[in-house]
């Protein structure tokens, strides 16, 4: 068997709910146990890696084996059919294993899930802004081309943010927590008024605190964030250092406009495309970094465009299908 897989997890973390799940599935064969064991035996921090996916998979609640090992199979499947050479076999397994163990971490939730006592989803359009009040009194405030879901159980409040932005000013209970989820970071809350934007999964808080996770479930990194603080994704889809923002900069959607300052073109442009029918291509790379400031209304998001020229050096070529090349002037 060779140890030298290509897999890039090379995270203790990592590593531990690969030979968890492989281990767990019931297919494991001798060579591979033993292998763990060893793995384990190699580094304390190793074990205590095991130990802890060990601790959460018992703290969640089990997977019936049958169920695992059904995910296991098709993780298989999915790699090729049955058959690998002997050199390969730690590599499927590897892959397996992960596919498993993810399948797992969105399973568990459901093993113990409950029938919610209110459930709804609400969306705008292109164009459209939208103001909601839940029945526990949080008020929802979407920005355009958003889609949230929302589930209410007996102890705790779950959004499902798929698509755009919106603020939460939502009502203190100290017995139910309000949850807010995007698919790359989970906002845990009591009663505060926050920003979550589902694209780069930036939280910025108003006022009150939140705890910002992200990760997957044996490896998560948090963020707790205090009123004017914001948190994002990093290039590499880390969470980022908490950072102070002007929040009232942060918030201005909810008054239709747009604050930029000293922001770079590029930012810039990125942001407009958030609202433009048609997304802009900035063609200028000598001017990426290029300084610029000026509250613009997102309600005309074609009169952004249009005085970008007055902001910064460029000019605006519209194309054919409608949509627009930035250039330099």
């Amino acid at each position: 068997m060779n140890h030298q897989d290509n897999t890039p997890a090379d995270d203790p973390r990592t590593r531990a709910a690969q030979w968890f799940a492989r281990v767990q599935s019931g297919q494991a064969t001798h060579e591979e146990i033993d292998a763990c064991a060893a793995w384990r035996r190699a580094d304390p921090a190793h074990d205590a890696a095991y130990r802890k996916v060990e601790f959460l998979w018992q703290a969640s609640g089990q997977l019936p084996q049958q169920e695992l090992r059904a995910m296991l199979a098709a993780s298989r499947a999915a790699t090729g059919g049955t058959a690998a050479p002997a050199r390969r076999r730690f590599g499927w397994a590897a892959a397996a294993a992960c596919a498993a163990i993810a399948a797992v971490a969105v399973a568990l939730p459901l093993l113990n899930s409950e029938v919610p006592a209110y459930r709804a989803a609400f969306e705008t359009q292109p164009g459209e802004r939208r103001e909601v009040t839940l029945p526990d009194g949080s008020v929802l405030s979407l920005n355009m081309n958003t889609r949230l879901e929302v589930a209410f159980f007996e102890k705790r409040r779950d959004i499902a943010l798929t698509r755009g932005q919106a603020f939460f000013a939502v009502q203190h209970e100290a017995e139910r927590e309000f949850v807010v989820r995007t698919d790359a970071v989970t906002v845990t809350v009591t009663g505060t008024r926050f920003d979550v934007r589902q694209d780069d999964s930036r939280v910025a808080v108003e006022s009150g605190s939140v705890q910002v996770s992200a990760g997957a479930w044996w490896n998560k990194t948090e963020r707790r964030l205090t009123a004017g603080h914001a948190v994002a994704r990093d290039a590499a889809g880390n969470l980022s250092a908490v950072a102070p923002v002007q929040i009232e900069n942060v918030l201005a959607w909810r008054q239709g406009k747009i604050v930029f300052r000293n922001a770079p073109l590029a930012q810039v442009v990125a942001e407009m495309n958030r609202y433009l029918a048609r997304p802009a291509r900035l063609d200028a790379p000598s001017l990426r970094d290029y300084r610029v400031a000026g509250v613009f209304n997102i309600d005309e998001p074609e009169a952004i465009l249009a005085a970008l020229p007055a902001v910064a050096p460029v000019q605006v070529r519209v194309q054919p299908d409608g949509s627009a090349v930035i250039l330099p002037r």
